[in-house]
């Protein structure tokens, strides 16, 4: 891989430059050297810089300018996403950036049509497009293998919402700094997968919200139904209610039912059973997926001169699909 060599991570306050994704040390494992990291708080940006030995700068502008580098992880808080991404367009660096750029639908359509316009290198980290379920599903629901449709089940059940406190984000607690809860945060993921899976532009027919549990001015679970043109029904359900913390778990389930065939995601691989098969395929040996995928995916269209992997245009669909199903609930 010979692109990039020189990066920067821009809003390290936001959990994923240290935990789950964990952006500084995944471009490090992969090579690449992290030339800057950035974020007005001060005490954050100088503890990541300590952990990692990294040059820390409070201004993202600052660090770009003096450091030079060639590729940019954008975070941040969402209601700062929006100001980040225009200046990145009009720098021209090729970034990357954390979903959802923005607390509103109308904005980040905006964002999406600047890019365009701009004809700017932007990817959206939307790493569940990048597991065996996912790309079997989508490869068998192409070829038809599973035939009709009847339903698709996207369930991310992730622990307290109090982790983000305990990873220095607690703005993602406050409705005015990330814009919604597990919807916005989580959902995004369910949304892309059913317009990934499927090829279609779902609409959503219901939704609900609940803060029950946490009694934030976010909600802590969300269970939203989508319909494709096809009508397909996609039962997308995200919430921080798993009580497992302090361990990091998900409750998740995958499911593709149709005709012909249902694809499930297990432990350890993709089960498909059908009236002439009851089939486990394995995880194979060396397989990469998720964000690191994400990345390596970035890089290699990047060396060819090829278009992101994810683009603009999907993080303005899931994000207004998001949007549709709180002003449906509310």
């Amino acid at each position: 891989m010979t692109y990039p060599k020189r990066a920067v991570v821009v809003g390290v306050s936001h959990w994923h430059s240290t935990y789950d994704a964990a952006y500084v040390e995944l471009l490090r494992d992969m090579n690449v050297d992290v030339v800057g990291i950035a974020d007005e708080n001060e005490e954050i940006v100088r503890n990541r810089a300590e952990r990692f030995k990294v040059e820390p700068f409070q201004d993202y502008r600052q660090m770009i300018d003096r450091t030079r580098p060639d590729f940019i992880v954008a975070l941040g808080r969402h209601v700062d996403m929006p100001e980040i991404f225009r200046h990145l367009v009009e720098i021209g660096i090729p970034f990357l950036m954390e979903k959802p750029w923005g607390i509103d639908d109308a904005t980040v359509r905006e964002l999406a049509e600047l890019a365009s316009k701009r004809n700017s290198w932007v990817c959206v980290p939307y790493f569940s497009r990048f597991t065996l379920w996912a790309e079997m599903a989508r490869s068998m629901v192409q070829s038809g293998e599973v035939g009709a449709i009847s339903h698709i089940v996207f369930r991310m059940i992730r622990p307290t919402m109090q982790r983000y406190v305990a990873w220095d984000s607690p703005w993602m607690l406050s409705k005015d700094q990330a814009g919604g809860g597990a919807l916005l945060n989580l959902g995004s993921h369910g949304f892309d997968i059913c317009r990934f899976i499927t090829g279609e532009e779902p609409s959503v027919v219901s939704a609900v919200l609940s803060n029950v549990v946490h009694k934030s001015e976010v909600e802590d679970y969300a269970h939203v139904t989508l319909r494709t043109p096809k009508g397909i029904i996609f039962h997308n359900e995200v919430g921080y209610t798993l009580p497992t913390w302090p361990k990091n778990a998900t409750d998740a389930e995958q499911k593709v039912a149709g005709e012909k065939a249902i694809v499930r995601e297990v432990a350890g691989g993709v089960h498909i059973l059908g009236p002439d098969r009851d089939e486990m395929v394995s995880v194979p040996d060396g397989y990469v997926g998720g964000c690191r995928r994400v990345l390596y995916e970035c890089f290699e269209r990047l060396a060819v001169g090829k278009p992101p992997p994810i683009t603009a245009y999907d993080c303005a669909r899931a994000v207004t699909l998001i949007h549709d199903a709180y002003r449906l609930a509310r």
